[in-house]
């Protein structure tokens, strides 16, 4: 069988296989967005856990590098932990584009076709962004709706007429940086499609 060459979907698969796999073997609830808007970028992938978002940038052999600069601040900007996926075709140019703190995924394709992913490098903790500022960013991947959902489970007073960046400031400053992060979370991962209006801002 002829190779069928790295694209998009066909890496999307393994790696959120990967991902989806690796967690379930240790009974930790994830959720995976795709194409999620960071900042003035859109996220290929970003994976949510109990208490740590992780971002995903995959670079198929068809891609470009040109913008990825500007996409890894974004990534630092809104990610606890970051990835780059990719194949022989980029990986020596990305190891020297991408932070030493950035993990990258490197997948081979066999002479059949098959498709393996390998840790190349793991990642580090993001040590670039100040943490309060980080979880705000974070925060604002948040609907009103779900942020509303936290001041009223909570008993937040003095909401009215709060714009959804006040709503995020109001509830780190009475709930503190650790349970506003944890609640972030946990409000990604139980996120209803079907509910909530996902163009509301």
């Amino acid at each position: 069988m002829a190779k069928k060459g790295l694209n998009d979907p066909r890496m999307r698969e393994i790696l959120f296989d990967t991902i989806e796999d690796h967690y379930e073997k240790r009974n930790q609830k994830i959720r995976v967005f795709e194409e999620l808007c960071i900042g003035r970028s859109r996220a290929d992938a970003i994976m949510v856990t109990e208490d740590t978002i992780l971002g995903y940038e995959i670079k198929s052999d068809r891609d470009s590098l040109v913008r990825l600069e500007k996409q890894v601040k974004n990534y630092d900007r809104f990610c606890d932990y970051c990835y780059i996926v990719t194949g022989l075709h980029f990986i020596d140019k990305i190891e020297e584009l991408v932070p030493e703190h950035w993990g990258i995924f490197d997948i081979l394709e066999d002479e059949e076709g098959g498709l393996h992913i390998e840790i190349y490098r793991e990642a580090v903790r993001n040590p670039l962004e100040r943490p309060k500022t980080k979880l705000k960013n974070q925060m604002n991947l948040l609907w009103r709706m779900e942020l509303m959902e936290i001041i009223h489970s909570h008993k937040i007073r003095g909401y009215s007429k709060k714009n959804k960046y006040k709503l995020r400031d109001l509830i780190v400053e009475k709930l503190g940086n650790e349970e506003s992060k944890l609640l972030t979370c946990n409000a990604l991962l139980n996120r209803d499609y079907s509910i909530f209006d996902h163009n509301e801002e």
